[in-house]
């Protein structure tokens, strides 16, 4: 190796190192994930509002009026809460009527019976050196395993997980 190539090897590694070392830690935090499937479909609502009680009992959802209204009985804002099934294999989530969640079997637990939960983040940044951003990262995400795929931004503050679909 020649005189000039032995003084610009400290430069070389320097410069090289952190770029593997960037690599190395980018691999080994993201690439697990690729290779994570959750096996199990959930059905949630994000407008769970104050008029009903959802309820999964043997296995199926139940609406239930959290109160009755004895002396204004045309109360007329009770709005029945809007349900979606999340396919887990299509990465999307579908409208659905009750009758058609009431054909499905849930598990209501906050767990999915292959270790999956289905949480809110509400995390929000500020930076102001050396670049002026600030950034959030709300919604709901499917988390486990490695795996933390978002699922919807949309009223995260009314989401309720209904059940896991266990009879696909």
């Amino acid at each position: 190796m020649n005189t000039a190539m032995k003084e610009k090897l400290p430069l070389i590694v320097g410069i090289v190192l952190p770029f593997f070392l960037i690599l190395y830690v980018a691999i080994t935090a993201y690439v697990p994930s690729f290779f994570v499937k959750p096996k199990y479909n959930f059905v949630y609502t994000n407008n769970y509002n104050n008029d009903y009680n959802i309820n999964v009992i043997d296995g199926r959802i139940n609406f239930n009026l959290r109160y009755i209204d004895s002396t204004n009985r045309n109360y007329v804002s009770r709005r029945e809460p809007t349900l979606f099934l999340y396919d887990v294999a299509a990465d999307k989530s579908t409208q659905i009527i009750l009758t058609q969640a009431q054909a499905y079997i849930l598990d209501p637990s906050n767990k999915s019976p292959d270790g999956f939960t289905v949480g809110r983040s509400e995390y929000n940044s500020y930076s102001y050196f050396p670049f002026f951003f600030g950034g959030s990262n709300r919604g709901v995400y499917l988390m486990g395993k490695g795996l933390n795929r978002k699922i919807t931004d949309q009223d995260s503050y009314y989401f309720k997980l209904v059940g896991w679909v266990v009879n696909e």
